[in-house]
């Protein structure tokens, strides 16, 4: 996600907006989202749960080590189908990392039912950031 310590690959998860200069107050023209950040039921308004649901794409594909679109597939999707399969959770985390140590899949694991809670299909059942941020900084 990041090319150095201090220049950030993903800026844009949710929304690139399109201002049209004709208008004098700078109205939105155009809206389009990434593709594997949108959430579902997208309604071309820019919500907070929208931008959860982007953040828990990022979260996932820390996580998991994968982008978000992966083989015409979008990471989101993938893990809640894999998650609904009562499929054991450390199965799909980044082996590359959770191998190092059990802290560090105890820590991935409560991450990734943290990941899980955002992507909800559900706008309003998804957490609020600073509920994410208060349990990411726990872990």
């Amino acid at each position: 996600m990041l090319n150095s310590l201090t220049d950030p690959l993903v800026w844009d998860f949710e929304l690139f907006k399109v201002i049209d200069p004709s208008r004098s107050n700078g109205s939105l023209s155009s809206v389009a989202g990434t593709i594997g950040y949108i959430p579902p039921a997208y309604t071309m308004r820019v919500t907070m749960a929208g931008n959860v649901y982007s953040f828990g794409v990022i979260l996932l594909e820390l996580l998991i080590g994968r982008p978000a679109v992966n083989e015409g597939r979008e990471l989101a999707k993938w893990v809640q189908s894999h998650s609904s399969q009562q499929e054991q959770p450390n199965n799909i985390l980044d082996l590359r990392v959770s191998k190092t140590s059990t802290v560090a899949t105890k820590q991935m694991l409560s991450a990734l039912s943290i990941a899980l809670a955002c992507i909800n299909i559900s706008p309003g059942e998804r957490p609020k950031m600073n509920t994410v941020l208060r349990t990411l900084t726990r872990i």
